[in-house]
């Protein structure tokens, strides 16, 4: 049985308190003075059948101990692909470039020298709860189709998996005059190098198809291959996430679904919210649990507060 962090007594049962005090506060870096930060997730109002469901042993404790503060990478983009080839999150390598044939794979072999080190990239791959109505919806019929969500750009791009590299220099790689160069260390002993510029490759727009993210997203890593915490924790928060936004009606309006390793599994359950709103933070949350859900959903989704003692940026 998993051991909780704190309890609380509600009636006459005792139910997980989520009140974990952060022990450092660090200067606000990456979220506007207008976001609203409450200290800790409201205890649940409700039962689904899984609020307070069992929550498997693990192999490996959960760090209930570290500060969750800054914990989170901080790409510059982010790449979700949909167009992967696996089923059941049980069956992802520990690393999605292994996934054998797909584009993932090509990205990994191609962005070394396209991606600057000041523009890192974040590739994930994704399972949503309606994947295969998606990939109906976008006509991915053949392994050659791909299908990435593209964040903080905030749209779904469909291309061809042979147009990799056109696709990584058109949306993955950042203008000109944003790159930068690495800084020199003086050696008084080595030729000065020559400045060198490189043409920059013209991309065929025409190639790709691009659609609007209209729905917020929600994902959970459950990647049970890379760290098994997430993959038993992925699939319970993705159930109790499920049924909480069907009870406070945004199911239509939420896509929902589990995600690759994003880092720290030793936090997990690891949940990461995409708002469809392009005004809005994308927001990283740690050592969620189902008692958790409520207040995410209530809070965050639908009144854009962020959880302090649950969250992975930087406050």
């Amino acid at each position: 049985m998993a051991i909780w962090p704190k309890t609380v007594e509600l009636g006459m049962f005792s139910k997980l308190s989520l009140s974990t005090v952060p022990k450092l506060v660090k200067p606000q870096r990456y979220l506007s003075n207008s976001i609203k930060f409450i200290p800790s997730s409201p205890l649940p109002v409700y039962d689904t059948g899984c609020t307070y469901c069992q929550i498997p042993e693990f192999p490996e404790p959960i760090d209930f101990e570290k500060d969750l503060n800054g914990t989170k990478v901080l790409p510059w983009k982010h790449v979700l692909i949909l167009s992967h080839g696996i089923k059941n999150f049980d069956d992802m390598p520990s690393k999605v470039e292994m996934v054998p044939n797909s584009v993932n794979s090509e990205i990994e072999a191609l962005k070394r020298g396209l991606i600057s080190a000041f523009h890192p990239i974040m590739v994930s791959n994704i399972l949503l709860t309606n994947h295969n109505k998606l990939l109906k919806k976008f006509q991915i019929n053949n392994a050659d189709d791909q299908l990435a969500y593209i964040y903080p750009d905030r749209k779904i791009v469909k291309f061809s998996k042979k147009d990799t590299k056109q696709f990584i220099q058109h949306f993955l790689v950042p203008p000109p005059d944003e790159t930068q160069e690495l800084p020199q260390v003086y050696n008084p002993f080595k030729p000065a190098a020559s400045k060198k510029t490189t043409a920059v490759e013209k991309v065929d727009e025409s190639i790709f198809e691009e659609f609007p993210i209209e729905k917020d997203l929600v994902l959970i890593c459950g990647h049970t291959q890379r760290d098994i915490r997430c993959g038993k924790l992925g699939p319970i928060l993705q159930t109790e996430f499920e049924e909480v936004l069907s009870i406070e009606n945004l199911d239509e309006c939420t896509e929902l679904g589990l995600i690759s390793h994003v880092g720290g599994h030793a936090y997990a359950g690891n949940v990461i919210y995409f708002p469809e709103d392009k005004t809005k933070q994308v927001i990283w949350y740690g050592r969620v649990f189902p008692p958790n859900v409520q207040g995410i959903v209530r809070e965050t989704i639908k009144n854009g507060n962020v959880i302090k003692d649950l969250y992975r940026g930087e406050v």
